[in-house]
């Protein structure tokens, strides 16, 4: 098959990834699909001009909505909703999520008067003022956001001679987004809420109580037998029915305990968890995962809220070990920009301090970053290996310092090439088949505007049809070697090359065969060496670059990201992600990925009461920061809402950097940040004893 490519087309999408998906599988406009989920910033209007107003107009809108509605809201954030209806917020005007019809073109110009759309999150806050101490800080809130989750579990319980009582004071079972039709009237509605009461009544039978039918149970209601609408013919089934969850395992780290062990301060600590739909965690593009992420948070910090003591409210520690690896790693997108401001806010209005912790990355050693220092008259070109039977679809982010003026050409099996040349913003060029079916396409994505100023960077991405298909008709591109060339046209300028994560994730069907760089030079083997900062590569394809794309310098201070580390040898886990001076330079801190090269994982709970389970990566070694975090704040220091966020930090820098299992690294500072977690003592079962 020869296939061809068109002229350069106006293309509006903000969202390469959801347009190409569209694409791909075809959804078409039906339920859920039919919508999709926008954050909008709510305007004052109405005689007098109030937020108030424009919040119980919204109401309204929500309540009233049927087929022809313009947009939906969800129960959470329709809850969410009503709450600030009651009680109105102090702190500026809200955001909201909405569900907006895929139809509405002109949606932010129809309803401009009430509210803005920010896709990019909202402006950051500032922070907060200090304010006197006038009691010692109550024992922290630690919350998880992850995928399946064992809520039964012992580890996450207190005990009173034989009887179990949850630390768990809820969990949200996310699923997809579901359209929900009473009558003329449409809802959208998400997951299962289950608070403590009921999980101590499924705790009250004891010896009787059946961990792995009452996950089952919760699994057929939630989800049924229903089909992924992202990866057509992969059930989206739930984990927790698997032996070992990643996220069981992650919340048993951040906060499980021996719940026999008094003398543990864990224990004194309630906890919360989000349950991620198991499409947006196998989406790991995160074009799905982020919003679904911030939902969570805000949540958490509702749930967290409402946990106050004669009005005093807790810190709250919140651990999310999920992330991707292309991305503007700038500060601008959604995940990174909401939670700061939410972090933010929360400390503002309940004058207690908040922490999240990120994992750094696991995709050292994935060749899937890329770095040009492009000059005029001077292209320079990149292989990217598209693997045959790949059932997902492949992304290439482009991010230069002027992308305006860079140059773009593309070389694959059974194409003529695409001629070098600049792809102006907003416009998109297809590979076609004979038919007129694309099966690649370049998307030129123009700078978008960001709540309280500033734009966004101009990019191109390369989208890539799978290879393979369980369906007749859908588009398939073709594998092996495809000839990235960049240039310049003018100046000089640097270029980002990333190749987005698709493999699949603990718990999901392995159908998807990662993409990756290639290059000549890394054909010749050379003997390894220990710098103190990775150097630069011989050719475009490095690490340098790797970590998250939910990283980046711009991160508040109550944000920490964790890299991994060798317990045996005190230097970065080969895989845990190499930062970059022009992005994020290390992880704020790190802690133990792998006991030696051949002990491997952490040690934690699997999802059954009573199990373990071994699990590597920067995934683990974060909620070792989150438990720490925890017991510190427990321990009431010196640390709290009357210091500044700086103070704070060097204090709980200093305070980790005391305890008898750290140390300082001596090399590969870049990965390992300023702190290496080491458990000299070895691993633990199961995490007992602070561990």
């Amino acid at each position: 098959m020869h296939f061809t490519w068109a002229a350069a087309k106006t293309n509006k999408a903000t969202d390469p990834y959801r347009d190409w998906f569209d694409h791909v599988y075809q959804p078409g406009d039906a339920g859920a699909l039919g919508y999709e989920l926008v954050l909008v910033k709510i305007k004052p209007t109405g005689s007098p001009a109030s937020i108030a107003n424009t919040l119980t107009w919204l109401a309204g809108k929500v309540d009233e909505a049927t087929a022809a509605s313009d947009f939906l809201m969800d129960n959470v954030e329709r809850a969410r909703l009503a709450r600030w209806i009651e009680d109105p917020l102090s702190d500026g005007a809200p955001d909201l999520f909405l569900h907006k019809k895929r139809s509405v073109s002109a949606f932010a110009k129809t309803y401009k008067a009430e509210f803005d759309v920010i896709p990019n999150g909202a402006a950051r806050p500032a922070q907060p003022s200090t304010t006197q101490p006038t009691k010692p800080l109550l024992p922290p809130v630690v919350a998880v956001v992850d995928d399946a989750i064992g809520y039964l579990n012992a580890r996450f319980c207190t005990q009173n001679g034989g009887l179990r009582k949850t630390r768990l004071q809820g969990i949200w079972l996310q699923t997809e987004d579901e359209l929900v039709k009473n009558g003329t009237k449409r809802s959208m509605q998400n997951g299962q809420q289950i608070g403590a009461d009921a999980i101590d009544a499924l705790l009250a039978q004891g010896a009787q109580l059946d961990e792995s039918a009452e996950y089952a149970a919760i699994n057929e209601a939630l989800f049924g037998k229903r089909i992924s609408p992202i990866w057509h013919g992969i059930t989206a089934g739930a984990g927790s029915e698997l032996a070992s969850t990643h996220g069981t395992h992650v919340a048993d780290i951040a906060a499980g305990a021996d719940p026999a062990d008094v003398s543990n301060p864990l224990l004194s600590c309630p906890m919360l968890a989000v349950q991620l739909p198991p499409q947006a965690v196998e989406d790991t593009s995160g074009s799905k995962l982020q919003p679904y992420a911030v939902r969570a948070v805000r949540w958490i910090i509702e749930q967290a809220d409402a946990l106050a003591v004669n009005g005093q409210h807790r810190p709250l520690i919140v651990n999310l070990s999920l992330g991707v690896l292309a991305g503007s790693k700038d500060g601008t997108s959604l995940i990174e920009r909401q939670i700061a401001a939410e972090v933010l806010r929360r400390e503002a209005r309940t004058g207690m301090p908040m922490r999240v912790v990120f994992a750094f990355g696991n995709d050292n050693l994935t060749r899937q970053t890329g770095y040009m220092e492009l000059n005029p008259n001077k292209p320079q070109d990149v292989t990217l290996r598209v693997q045959s039977e790949d059932y997902t679809p492949s992304f290439v982010e482009l991010r230069g310092d002027r992308p305006e003026d860079m140059l773009l050409q593309l070389e694959c099996l059974q194409a003529d090439p695409l001629a070098l040349g600049a792809i102006p913003a907003g416009k998109s060029v297809s590979l076609n088949t004979v038919s007129g079916q694309a099966v690649a396409r370049v998307y030129s994505i123009k700078p978008q505007p960001l709540d309280g100023g500033g734009t966004t960077a101009a990019y191109y991405v390369l989208a890539i049809a799978p290879t393979a298909s369980f369906e007749g008709g859908k588009p398939l591109a073709p594998s092996g070697a495809w000839k990235i060339t960049l240039g310049t046209n003018g100046t000089k300028q640097d270029v980002r090359i990333e190749v987005q994560r698709d493999d699949r994730p603990l718990g999901f069907s392995a159908l998807a065969r990662q993409s990756y760089l290639d290059d000549h030079s890394l054909w010749i083997w050379k003997e390894p060496k220990k710098t103190p900062y990775t150097p630069p590569a011989d050719g475009p394809v490095t690490p340098r670059g790797s970590h998250s794309a939910w990283v980046s310098e711009n991160m508040v201070e109550q944000v920490y990201s964790v890299g991994a580390a060798l317990e045996d040898t005190g230097f970065a886990a080969p895989y845990s992600a190499t930062g970059a001076p022009y992005v994020a330079k290390n992880p704020s801190v790190s802690a133990i990925g792998d006991s030696s090269w051949t002990l491997r994982g952490v040690m934690a709970s699997g999802t059954l009461s009573g199990t373990t389970a071994v699990l590597s990566g920067t995934s683990v070694a974060a909620p070792q920061i989150t438990r720490e975090l925890a017991i510190l704040f427990a321990s009431n220091p010196n640390i709290g809402p009357w210091r500044t966020p700086a103070q704070n930090a060097a204090d709980e820098m200093t305070a980790l950097k005391d305890l008898l299992w750290s140390f300082e690294p001596k090399y590969q500072l870049d990965q390992l940040g300023p702190l290496t977690v080491s458990r000299e003592d070895g691993i633990r079962s199961r995490m007992d004893q602070g561990y």
